[in-house]
Protein backbone atom coordinates (compact mmCIF):
# COMPACT_ATOMS: atom_id res chain seq x y z
CA UNK A 1 0.00 0.00 0.00
CA UNK A 2 1.58 3.38 -1.08
CA UNK A 3 2.10 6.03 1.83
CA UNK A 4 0.50 9.03 1.61
CA UNK A 5 2.76 11.74 1.56
CA UNK A 6 2.27 14.88 4.13
CA UNK A 7 0.79 18.00 2.20
CA UNK A 8 4.32 20.21 2.69
CA UNK A 9 4.21 23.10 4.57
CA UNK A 10 2.73 26.57 3.25
CA UNK A 11 4.98 29.57 3.06
CA UNK A 12 4.52 31.93 6.11
CA UNK A 13 2.56 34.77 3.45
CA UNK A 14 0.21 31.68 2.14
CA UNK A 15 -1.20 30.63 5.73
CA UNK A 16 -4.22 31.94 5.85
CA UNK A 17 -4.41 34.30 9.01
CA UNK A 18 -6.36 33.81 12.07
CA UNK A 19 -9.34 36.33 13.13
CA UNK A 20 -7.46 37.70 16.10
CA UNK A 21 -4.51 38.41 13.68
CA UNK A 22 -6.95 40.50 11.47
CA UNK A 23 -8.47 42.26 13.86
CA UNK A 24 -11.61 40.91 13.65
CA UNK A 25 -12.25 39.54 17.10
CA UNK A 26 -15.10 40.82 19.58
CA UNK A 27 -14.02 43.96 21.62
CA UNK A 28 -13.62 43.08 25.09
CA UNK A 29 -13.14 44.73 28.18
CA UNK A 30 -10.08 46.04 29.90
CA UNK A 31 -8.68 42.38 31.65
CA UNK A 32 -9.75 42.39 35.14
CA UNK A 33 -6.62 43.72 37.29
CA UNK A 34 -4.84 40.36 39.24
CA UNK A 35 -4.35 40.91 42.89
CA UNK A 36 -0.68 40.42 43.47
CA UNK A 37 0.00 37.19 45.85
CA UNK A 38 1.18 37.53 48.96
CA UNK A 39 4.77 35.72 49.37
CA UNK A 40 4.50 32.62 49.76
CA UNK A 41 1.05 31.34 48.46
CA UNK A 42 0.04 29.10 45.68
CA UNK A 43 -3.08 31.31 45.16
CA UNK A 44 -5.39 33.56 46.87
CA UNK A 45 -8.55 31.15 46.27
CA UNK A 46 -10.10 30.60 49.73
CA UNK A 47 -9.92 26.94 49.94
CA UNK A 48 -6.08 26.92 48.65
CA UNK A 49 -5.21 29.44 51.66
CA UNK A 50 -7.10 27.73 54.39
CA UNK A 51 -5.44 24.18 52.97
CA UNK A 52 -1.91 26.30 52.99
CA UNK A 53 -2.75 26.69 56.76
CA UNK A 54 -4.13 23.75 57.96
CA UNK A 55 -3.99 21.11 55.44
CA UNK A 56 -0.85 18.92 55.82
CA UNK A 57 -1.61 15.45 57.45
CA UNK A 58 -0.82 16.64 61.57
CA UNK A 59 -1.64 20.35 61.47
CA UNK A 60 -5.67 20.23 62.05
CA UNK A 61 -4.53 16.67 64.88
CA UNK A 62 -2.50 19.37 66.68
CA UNK A 63 -6.30 22.20 66.51
CA UNK A 64 -8.15 19.19 67.27
CA UNK A 65 -5.91 18.07 70.19
CA UNK A 66 -5.59 21.75 71.56
CA UNK A 67 -9.73 22.31 70.60
CA UNK A 68 -10.75 18.67 71.81
CA UNK A 69 -8.53 17.62 73.79
CA UNK A 70 -7.22 20.26 76.02
CA UNK A 71 -3.39 19.39 75.28
CA UNK A 72 -1.49 22.64 76.00
CA UNK A 73 2.17 20.99 75.94
CA UNK A 74 4.35 19.73 73.27
CA UNK A 75 4.55 16.73 75.75
CA UNK A 76 0.61 16.22 74.79
CA UNK A 77 0.66 16.37 71.66
CA UNK A 78 3.63 13.62 71.54
CA UNK A 79 1.43 11.59 73.64
CA UNK A 80 -1.12 11.19 71.10
CA UNK A 81 -2.10 8.16 69.57
CA UNK A 82 -1.17 9.46 65.71
CA UNK A 83 2.54 9.46 67.07
CA UNK A 84 3.82 12.44 65.15
CA UNK A 85 7.54 12.82 65.03
CA UNK A 86 9.33 15.37 66.97
CA UNK A 87 10.71 17.33 64.31
CA UNK A 88 7.34 17.49 62.51
CA UNK A 89 5.43 18.38 65.77
CA UNK A 90 8.43 21.63 66.25
CA UNK A 91 7.43 22.57 62.65
CA UNK A 92 3.96 22.28 62.96
CA UNK A 93 3.59 24.30 66.13
CA UNK A 94 5.97 27.10 64.05
CA UNK A 95 3.63 27.11 61.17
CA UNK A 96 0.39 27.16 63.24
CA UNK A 97 2.03 30.03 65.40
CA UNK A 98 3.04 31.81 61.99
CA UNK A 99 -0.39 31.68 60.69
CA UNK A 100 -1.81 33.03 63.78
CA UNK A 101 -3.83 30.23 64.65
CA UNK A 102 -2.27 29.46 68.07
CA UNK A 103 -0.18 31.40 70.35
CA UNK A 104 2.88 30.11 72.34
CA UNK A 105 4.15 31.63 75.71
CA UNK A 106 6.16 30.41 78.38
CA UNK A 107 4.73 28.08 81.51
CA UNK A 108 5.46 29.78 84.07
CA UNK A 109 5.62 26.87 86.63
CA UNK A 110 9.07 25.67 83.72
CA UNK A 111 10.46 28.48 81.61
CA UNK A 112 12.04 25.99 79.86
CA UNK A 113 8.92 24.85 78.23
CA UNK A 114 5.51 26.34 76.56
CA UNK A 115 2.06 26.51 76.49
CA UNK A 116 0.47 26.59 73.26
CA UNK A 117 -3.28 27.95 73.21
CA UNK A 118 -5.39 28.74 70.30
CA UNK A 119 -6.21 32.46 68.85
CA UNK A 120 -9.41 34.28 67.61
CA UNK A 121 -8.79 32.68 64.38
CA UNK A 122 -7.92 29.08 65.45
CA UNK A 123 -10.86 28.73 67.38
CA UNK A 124 -13.21 29.69 64.36
CA UNK A 125 -11.66 26.16 62.98
CA UNK A 126 -14.67 24.78 65.30
CA UNK A 127 -17.16 24.58 62.90
CA UNK A 128 -14.80 23.08 60.52
CA UNK A 129 -13.51 20.46 62.82
CA UNK A 130 -17.35 19.80 63.29
CA UNK A 131 -17.98 18.80 59.93
CA UNK A 132 -14.74 16.57 59.26
CA UNK A 133 -15.90 14.62 62.11
CA UNK A 134 -19.59 14.46 60.83
CA UNK A 135 -18.04 13.40 57.58
CA UNK A 136 -16.38 10.48 58.93
CA UNK A 137 -19.38 9.52 61.10
CA UNK A 138 -21.45 8.78 57.68
CA UNK A 139 -18.53 7.71 55.63
CA UNK A 140 -16.51 5.66 57.81
CA UNK A 141 -17.86 2.32 59.82
CA UNK A 142 -15.22 2.47 62.64
CA UNK A 143 -15.18 5.66 64.92
CA UNK A 144 -13.39 6.03 68.07
CA UNK A 145 -15.65 8.70 69.79
CA UNK A 146 -17.66 8.47 72.81
CA UNK A 147 -21.48 8.25 71.52
CA UNK A 148 -22.39 10.95 73.85
CA UNK A 149 -20.15 13.36 71.88
CA UNK A 150 -21.69 12.18 68.51
CA UNK A 151 -25.16 12.45 69.71
CA UNK A 152 -24.50 16.09 70.66
CA UNK A 153 -22.86 16.62 67.40
CA UNK A 154 -25.32 15.49 65.09
CA UNK A 155 -28.18 17.06 66.86
CA UNK A 156 -27.08 20.83 66.38
CA UNK A 157 -23.85 21.02 64.63
CA UNK A 158 -24.23 24.77 64.82
CA UNK A 159 -24.39 24.89 68.83
CA UNK A 160 -21.61 22.81 69.25
CA UNK A 161 -19.46 24.34 66.95
CA UNK A 162 -20.82 27.72 68.61
CA UNK A 163 -19.59 26.17 71.79
CA UNK A 164 -16.41 25.02 71.21
CA UNK A 165 -15.85 28.14 69.41
CA UNK A 166 -16.89 30.36 72.28
CA UNK A 167 -15.03 27.70 74.70
CA UNK A 168 -11.36 28.32 73.31
CA UNK A 169 -11.71 31.52 72.15
CA UNK A 170 -9.20 33.78 74.08
CA UNK A 171 -10.85 36.10 76.62
CA UNK A 172 -9.78 40.37 75.97
CA UNK A 173 -9.94 40.70 79.43
CA UNK A 174 -6.97 38.95 81.95
CA UNK A 175 -6.88 35.22 82.21
CA UNK A 176 -6.79 33.55 85.15
CA UNK A 177 -4.62 30.40 85.89
CA UNK A 178 -5.75 27.36 86.07
CA UNK A 179 -3.98 24.46 87.38
CA UNK A 180 -4.40 21.45 84.78
CA UNK A 181 -3.55 17.67 86.15
CA UNK A 182 -1.01 16.11 83.87
CA UNK A 183 -3.50 12.99 84.33
CA UNK A 184 -6.45 15.01 83.57
CA UNK A 185 -4.66 17.16 80.19
CA UNK A 186 -5.45 13.94 78.37
CA UNK A 187 -8.67 12.91 78.47
CA UNK A 188 -10.15 13.45 75.45
CA UNK A 189 -13.33 13.20 73.45
CA UNK A 190 -12.18 11.02 71.29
Amino acid sequence: MPRSKKPAPQPEASRPRSRLIRGDAPKVAKPVTKVAKPMGRRSLCPINMVLEAVGDSWSMLIIRDLMLRGHTSYQAFLRSEEKIATNILADRLAKLEQNGLITKSADPADARKFIYRLTHKGADLAPLLVEMTLYSLKHETRIDMPKEVVAEMQKNKQAFASKLTRNFTPKTRRAVKVEVDPAEETLSLF
